[in-house]
């Protein structure tokens, strides 16, 4: 044993000698266990010392506490959301979300389209705060589901579907609503809206067109935001316009059936693009060349595969994304809104007992990329069909669920835990920033009882 070895155990060990400690037991373990039998009356240099010993390792005990710092709480996974349910409307199956500003969102909700034709009133409701608030109202004169929702500004918006009159709109932000005018030979149910991003230019989507009275009509069309006119593709299908997307003034997009419909004249000309043969429901473009389509499988399979595509040629060609299957499943995306080229969500359901059928026997389900080709599921606040999403950016969205309820999602880095600032400890004897058993050895090797 070198000599610092010995200084330090003779010292030790005279320490417990005088205090009446065997030397065989530990000192902490001998607290641990023994924490009220500390010998301090059998002799009195004994008990003055031992007495001693308590304060010092009480102080060390104390001044120990001010420089370990607080463990950090462990980190999220960056993908994750904190969420927050901001809004509740029992009986209110909600359909769309639309955010013409960062603060002011609006969302359309209402009966089932799935349950006695949709039969019931629609439901607006409004957020000035980003989504932490809403407020919701019912819309006079309302008697069917209503599902396409877009707005030009915080004070113009238009609502479509089923209900009489198909079309209304308001120019007070919600406050009264107003019909307009359908100058088409177009009777049948409306599915969504789409303003192009020019004055008052707004495209309606209809079921589908069929060469008979009533039904011809791909979209419908208003310049002035209150009289609609008749639109047909160059290659028109009995297909449901579901979604649009517009990512520069007049250069718009349209999700149908194996169909990516194009136009890059206001809306007033339509050309159809192939797209796989699925069924599409939501549509995001952050280019004029460059989309996203999201939807469910056409058949029967349960295969679990998810479908997205992507376009970078203006809907020339769509290739799937990559993703994991929901083996045994027959997921459906409802919608998708890409932040940029590279990031963005989509949701939906993870399981349809149909392809046909908009009834979702599954849950709710949310995806996220971050290079816009894969994607990954990230936990959802809901186990109800997530019906569509407002991301305001990959740390901010807003997402409105099947079971009346809105919900917004926020994330980033967890608050850092203050460090707390060293303090200079008396009772570390040697100055090596850790007051230990080494310090107490020294202090007893100078102890005069």
């Amino acid at each position: 044993m070198d000599w610092p070895a010995l200084i330090y155990y003779s010292s030790f060990r005279d320490i417990l000698r005088r205090a009446h400690i065997p030397h065989t037991t530990r000192v902490n373990s001998y607290h641990k266990e023994h924490p009220m039998t500390h010998p301090t009356t059998k002799r009195a240099t004994g008990g003055r010392l031992a007495i001693g010993l308590l304060l010092v390792l009480g102080l060390i005990a104390g001044s120990s506490a001010l420089v370990l710092a607080t463990p950090a709480p462990a980190a999220l996974n960056p993908s994750d959301l904190t969420w927050q349910e901001v809004h509740s409307s029992p009986g209110v199956y909600w359909y769309t979300v639309d955010f013409p500003t960062s603060q002011v969102g609006y969302a359309i909700g209402g009966p089932d389209w799935n349950v006695n034709s949709g039969i019931g009133t629609v439901t607006i409701a409004k957020t000035t705060d980003g989504g932490q608030t809403w407020t919701a109202s019912a819309v006079p004169n309302t008697n069917r589901f209503m599902r396409g929702l877009d707005c030009k500004d915080v004070d113009n918006c238009w609502i479509a579907g089923a209900s009489s009159p198909r079309i209304q709109r308001t120019t007070n932000g919600g406050a009264t609503w107003t019909e307009a005018y359908n100058n088409a030979d177009w009777s049948g149910w409306l599915w969504s809206t789409g303003w192009t991003g020019n004055a008052t230019t707004v495209m309606i989507g209809t079921t589908g067109y069929a060469n008979e009275p009533g039904r011809r009509a791909n979209f419908l069309r208003s310049t002035n935001g209150t009289n609609f006119y008749a639109e047909i593709a160059n290659d028109p299908r009995e297909f449901v316009v579901y979604d649009f997307s517009c990512p520069s003034p007049g250069v718009c997009y349209a999700a149908a059936k194996q169909t990516a419909f194009f136009s890059q004249d206001d809306g007033d000309t339509w050309i159809r693009r192939a797209a796989p043969a699925q069924r599409f429901y939501g549509i995001s473009c952050t280019h004029n060349i460059v989309c996203w389509l999201v939807g469910g499988a056409n058949g029967s399979t349960t295969d679990g595969a998810l479908q997205i595509y992507r376009s970078v040629d203006a809907g020339f060609n769509w290739q799937q994304v990559n993703a994991a299957p929901l083996a045994g499943n027959r997921p459906r995306f409802w919608n998708i809104d890409m932040v940029d080229s590279t990031h963005g969500y989509a949701v939906g359901c993870s399981n349809v007992p149909d392809p046909v059928l908009e009834i979702c026997t599954g849950q709710g389900i949310l995806y996220r990329t971050d290079d816009g080709v894969n994607w990954v599921q990230i936990p959802s606040p809901t186990n109800a069909d997530i019906m569509d999403i407002h991301a305001a950016s990959m740390e901010e969205v807003v997402i409105v669920d099947w079971a009346g309820k809105i919900w917004r999602g926020v994330s980033g880095p967890p608050t850092p835990t203050p460090t707390s600032t060293p303090t200079v400890s008396p009772y570390d004897v040697n100055n090596d920033g850790v007051v230990n058993i080494i310090d107490i050895s020294l202090v007893a090797a100078h102890w005069e009882p």
